[in-house]
């Protein structure tokens, strides 16, 4: 694989970690690439959002990328344009979108319906 191939695939990988605070971390590939378990820096300049939010990842979460060689700096390969997977949002925006939902003005009404008398109920007994 040429080093102009990796700059335009698109390839698949899994958070491995990611700290908030610093804004860099690791994705492994999943793909079936000649990368394929193999870790890849993470910078949070390289995520693709679509709003001005804070970015970050989430543990475990699946993502896609492009890889850049890189000339100077501890790591050899760089994850630039980390999307979510399949086109969908990263789960920084995610969270950031249910949050602005759950401080809308427009109160939220859960129903019960539990007919019970508001007391937990036992299917045993007691000891």
């Amino acid at each position: 694989m040429s080093m102009a191939d990796t700059a335009t695939n698109q390839y698949v990988g899994k958070v491995k970690w990611f700290n908030n605070k610093s804004g860099y971390g690791f994705v492994t590939f999943i793909d079936s690439s000649d990368f394929k378990g193999k870790d890849i820096f993470a910078h949070h300049s390289s995520l693709n959002v679509k709003d001005e939010i804070y970015k970050y990842l989430v543990q475990g979460e699946y993502v896609e990328f492009n890889v850049q060689k890189m000339d100077s700096g501890a790591h050899e390969y760089q994850a630039m344009n980390i999307k979510g997977i399949l086109q969908n949002d990263l789960m920084c925006e995610t969270r950031h979108k249910n949050r602005d939902l759950s401080k809308s003005s427009d109160p939220v009404v859960f129903k019960s319906y539990n007919t019970g008398n508001g007391k937990p109920q036992h299917k045993h007994p007691r000891p």
